[in-house]
Formats: structure tokens, C-alpha cells, sequence
């Protein structure tokens, strides 16, 4: 027969089971660090189409002039950005709107980006535009899962002519990604 032991239990030793639950969760870690993408997206510019229009309004004799209007004369750079997009996520990237900045030695200024729903008005106004601006991005356009998109992102830089740009010192356009942190690219 069995003795019979009241007595307290011996411990057992615990540190096998913590070391190899801990080399375990090490294991786990480095399997998600390398298999995760380090960034969302992967985006490169294929290249940069500048358009600068003249536009000019005068008041001509004996046509019909509205008071308060006077002539004028302005210059607006328009930049489009050919990019593509590469979504490195097993899930759907959904763009936000873009931001552009410019830097010229005097100052910084900032880019109006045109939205893809005011591109066709703008084609209309600017014929020569619409061969430069197709598939324009922006703000709600998806990027499946693991794939590339092509497309463009207008930008808007208002009294600023064609030579100002070839003068500056940097020019970045930041894309900015629905619940997902931005990523600013510099233009050439």
C-alpha cells in the first residue's frame, strides 16, 4: 500500500515552462515584424506635366460690361502628378485629400488640389489639360488589396507661372490615407 503524505507538496521548477513561453511569444513577435509591411503603401512619380495658362478678360468698346468687374490678367500653374500607388495591405487603402506645398526663396506656398469631381469642369475650361489629367485620385478612391493603381493628382498653384516652378527649391505632395498615417513624397 501507498504511504499516505499530508504533508505540503515539493514545488516543481517553473522556469522551463516561462523560458519556453517567452521564446514562444519572441517567435511570434518576429513572424509578425517580418511578415507586416513596414509602410501601406509603396508610391513613385513617374513624372510631372506642367500646364500655365494666360487668361485675360478685357472690356471691349461697345460690349456689354458689368460694373464692378474690371479687366484683368492672371497666371495660374497647374502641376499634374502621374503616380502610382502600390497597396502593400491584405486589405482595401482608401485616399484621403492630398496636400502640396511648395518652396520658393521667398516662402512656402500651398497647392489647392483639385478633386477628381472638379476635374471635368476644369477640362472644360482648359481643353489642353484633358490629355495631362486622366484617372485622377483622390479623395474616397480605393486601391485593392495588393495591387497597383495609376492615376493622376492635379495641383493647383494660383499666380504662379511656369518658370517660378522651375525656380524652386523643393516641392512635396503628402497622400494622405483614410485611418492610416500619411506619406509625403518630394517632386522633382
Amino acid at each position: 500500500m501507498s504511504e499516505l503524505n499530508l504533508g505540503p507538496v515539493s514545488e516543481r521548477n517553473r522556469a522551463p515552462a516561462i523560458i519556453i513561453s517567452v521564446v514562444v511569444l519572441a517567435l511570434i513577435a518576429a513572424a509578425v515584424y517580418y511578415i507586416s509591411p513596414r509602410t501601406p503603401a509603396q508610391i513613385q512619380v513617374q513624372k510631372i506635366d506642367l500646364f500655365a495658362p494666360h487668361t485675360q478678360s478685357k472690356a471691349e468698346q461697345g460690349s456689354l460690361h458689368i460694373l464692378g468687374t474690371p479687366a484683368f490678367a492672371e497666371d495660374n500653374l497647374y502641376v499634374v502628378v502621374h503616380l502610382s500607388i502600390e497597396n502593400n495591405l491584405h486589405q482595401p487603402l482608401f485616399l484621403d485629400p492630398a496636400e502640396a506645398t511648395l518652396s520658393m526663396p521667398e516662402g512656402v506656398t500651398a497647392a489647392t488640389v483639385v478633386s477628381p469631381a472638379d476635374a471635368p469642369r476644369l477640362e472644360q475650361t482648359f481643353p489642353a489639360l484633358i490629355p495631362l489629367a486622366n484617372n485622377p485620385l483622390g479623395s474616397g478612391s480605393e486601391i485593392a488589396p495588393r495591387a497597383t493603381q495609376q492615376g493622376t493628382v492635379t495641383l493647383l498653384f494660383p499666380t504662379l507661372t511656369e518658370a517660378a516652378w522651375k525656380s524652386k527649391k523643393s516641392a512635396t505632395l503628402t497622400i494622405n490615407f483614410l485611418r492610416l498615417p500619411p506619406q509625403t513624397i518630394n517632386l522633382p
